[in-house]
């Protein structure tokens, strides 16, 4: 769906689609987080920072929330019926990285007990999308 401009039409004028727009915004997104998710170091080293323990494990759960927002835009540039789709998608994703980064970090001792709180919200999001992406796909098809 372009996004009206009062330009449009005139020579050498280039409007951006919300389609460009979302898959700019999601290539973004995808790629940062990946590095946070595989390579956190590095990535913090590249901004600046430090790193400990922890600063590691928060930069792995922003990336993981970075892969799920990626998806997100990747799937909402069409616009489509597809798009909650899509979005259970992202969640599935972004939360089941989540989780395990959480996990990890709880077991290792970096997170206090409260890691295991954070464990189940992860939990939920990845359950609850994954049910409705296996067992309400008819309904979601329905949109």
């Amino acid at each position: 769906m372009p996004i009206r401009h009062p330009a449009v039409g005139k020579t050498g004028v280039h409007v951006m689609t919300m389609k460009t727009f979302f898959t700019v915004l999601a290539v973004l997104a995808l790629i940062h987080g990946i590095g946070f998710v595989l390579a956190p170091e590095q990535v913090a080293a590249s901004y600046g920072m430090t790193s400990s323990p922890s600063s590691i494990l928060m930069d792995r759960l922003f990336g993981a929330a970075l892969l799920g927002l990626g998806l997100i835009y990747w799937f909402a540039r069409d616009n489509s019926a597809e798009a909650v789709r899509g979005l259970l998608i992202a969640t599935a994703v972004g939360d089941g990285v989540g989780f395990i980064v959480v996990v990890l970090g709880t077991m290792a001792g970096t997170l206090n007990a409260m890691g295991w709180v954070a464990t189940l919200i992860y939990l939920f999001g990845t359950a609850g999308a994954g049910y409705f992406l296996m067992w309400r796909s008819p309904q979601l098809s329905a949109r």
